[in-house]
């Protein structure tokens, strides 16, 4: 199997890049390794959905990968802590009016469920890791949370577990593609008036690399 997996960090590539080749493709750094018994590329997202739409397609349709990962930071929308992840089940946009829209295009869906087995492997993962986790939705949008307020008002529509801004739109993509993808988010912050602070200074940046890169060695291994 080929998987692509998407990233947040330039340095989850330099860790993870022990024997692959570097390559630039529209713009995103990506990275063709062997782990496992499996071809793997890594591709760094960027920010927002754009970025992260537009990455997914082109490990998509250039790369032909056969299954798309993605393991980035997230706020809380419920009980897990800084440094938990939400296993993701279904993503869908907190900032698309009317959501109905959505579905108007193939795959004619306003959320987008996570491939079963792929899920199932990372389940496994992050439970042999030791990683506090959930299950539950990703809420997507081009916004970085830091108001009550606003997080309780995407809670009340979306009933997420974590809102972040690529998620959705890498899972819009790859089920367009009828591609299987799995989403695994890192908690970085509580997505409230203490968001901005949290980001910087709560998560070292160490500690969710040394949490990503082993989390991504270990589900190439196990496809």
């Amino acid at each position: 199997m080929k998987l692509g997996v998407l990233v947040a960090f330039d340095k989850e590539i330099d860790l993870l890049n022990l024997n692959g080749k570097e390559f630039c493709l529209g713009g995103c750094r990506m990275c063709s390794l062997t782990l496992g018994d499996n071809e793997v590329v890594l591709a760094l997202c960027g920010i927002g959905k754009a970025n992260a739409g537009a990455c997914t397609q082109l490990l998509i349709s250039d790369q032909h990968v056969d299954a798309v990962l993605n393991i980035g930071l997230a706020g809380s929308a419920c009980h897990i802590p800084i440094g938990g992840a939400v296993l993701v089940t279904e993503a869908t946009y907190h900032d698309l009016y009317p959501i109905d829209f959505v579905a108007e295009d193939y795959p004619n869906l306003t959320s987008f469920p996570a491939d079963k087995r792929l899920s199932d492997i990372a389940e496994k993962i992050l439970s042999d890791m030791g990683v506090v986790y959930t299950k539950g939705i990703v809420a997507t949008g081009d916004q970085f949370i830091s108001n009550s307020e606003t997080k309780q008002d995407i809670i009340s529509r979306t009933n997420c577990s974590a809102v972040e801004m690529e998620g959705c739109a890498i899972a819009h993509i790859a089920a367009k593609n009828d591609i299987p993808f799995c989403l695994v988010k890192i908690i970085s912050d509580s997505a409230d008036e203490e968001a901005e602070e949290q980001f910087h200074d709560t998560l070292t940046i160490a500690e969710y690399l040394d949490t990503s890169t082993n989390f991504i060695k270990r589900f190439a291994q196990a496809l």
